[in-house]
């Protein structure tokens, strides 16, 4: 009797334990923050560009911290990936920052987060109405994983997948969430921004969308969070580029095949190797 008791306890015991290590899981948020799809920006070269970037993922932090966050980890994740205005930033945060790292958009994410959000995003290369829309940098025509065209969102968005943690928050422009939308059906949008042509948009004004980003951040933990989208092994990748010289430079690379004139390809056993190799073969690769 008394072993049945001691069993049940202890059962109950490791119940309780796994229920708060999930929890615990659940309320470590990890943000991933671009710049063109900031309200009011219609050029990142905008000398704003840094203030309005820093006041909406401070929105973003303060919706996480208000729906029971106990820790956010934030990566500066545009351009020179050092944009964010370090003095006016919140302070209960942990910043990630620097362009020379190998996950770059993810870096630092692991399986100890239970949400991604997603801030200041944009459309994929050759987007007809997307706001600068583009992938990874300016060389890209489009990027396949395991056959499906994606963009920035879609690509990290499969690396958080991974490592089991869903994207519960997208904020940017509006065909980056319709493009995320396909392959995460259930994630929480806010569209500050809409492009009229490549360098044109019409925008919430900074205010506002703040607002709507605390906001749409809020609703999005304090829900049911999205189920990941499932990565397949191995991982193929195709990536075409705007131009063939490119992928003559990129076939040079041991494990990198030409499949077409300006199309190169490869295969992984698993993403976050496949992420790596496709950054290099669009941020790092020189004609």
């Amino acid at each position: 009797m008394h072993r049945g008791i001691l069993a049940l306890a202890l059962g109950l015991a490791c119940q309780a334990s796994d229920a708060l290590s999930a929890q615990q899981r659940r309320l470590s948020v990890y943000i991933s923050a671009d710049m063109e799809g900031i309200a009011a920006l219609s050029s990142t070269d905008d000398p704003m560009g840094p203030r309005f970037m820093t006041r909406e993922v401070n929105a973003a932090i303060a919706g996480a911290f208000n729906a029971g966050a106990t820790r956010v980890v934030v990566n500066d994740a545009h351009g020179s990936h050092a944009n964010l205005l370090q003095d006016q930033l919140d302070p209960r945060v942990t910043l990630i920052r620097g362009s020379l790292k190998p996950y770059g958009m993810m870096e630092g994410l692991d399986s100890s987060f239970g949400a991604v959000l997603f801030v200041g995003y944009h459309a994929k290369a050759r987007s007809l109405g997307g706001f600068a829309a583009h992938t990874g940098s300016g060389i890209v025509a489009d990027l396949r994983i395991n056959g499906v065209s994606v963009g920035e969102g879609g690509m990290n968005a499969l690396y958080a997948a991974w490592y089991g943690v869903p994207v519960a928050f997208i904020s940017g422009d509006t065909l980056a969430m319709t493009q995320l939308r396909a392959l995460v059906p259930g994630v929480v949008g806010v569209a500050v921004k809409t492009g009229i042509w490549d360098r044109a948009v019409t925008t919430m004004s900074p205010d506002s969308a703040q607002a709507a980003i605390q906001r749409g951040v809020e609703r999005a933990l304090r829900g049911t969070l999205t189920r990941p989208p499932t990565v397949t092994r191995p991982v193929a990748v195709e990536l075409e580029y705007c131009t063939a010289i490119y992928a003559e430079v990129a076939e040079g690379i041991p494990g990198v095949r030409r499949q077409g004139y300006s199309t190169v390809g490869f295969t992984t056993p698993d993403y976050p190797a496949a992420y790596r190799l496709i950054r290099v073969l669009y941020r790092h690769l020189q004609p």
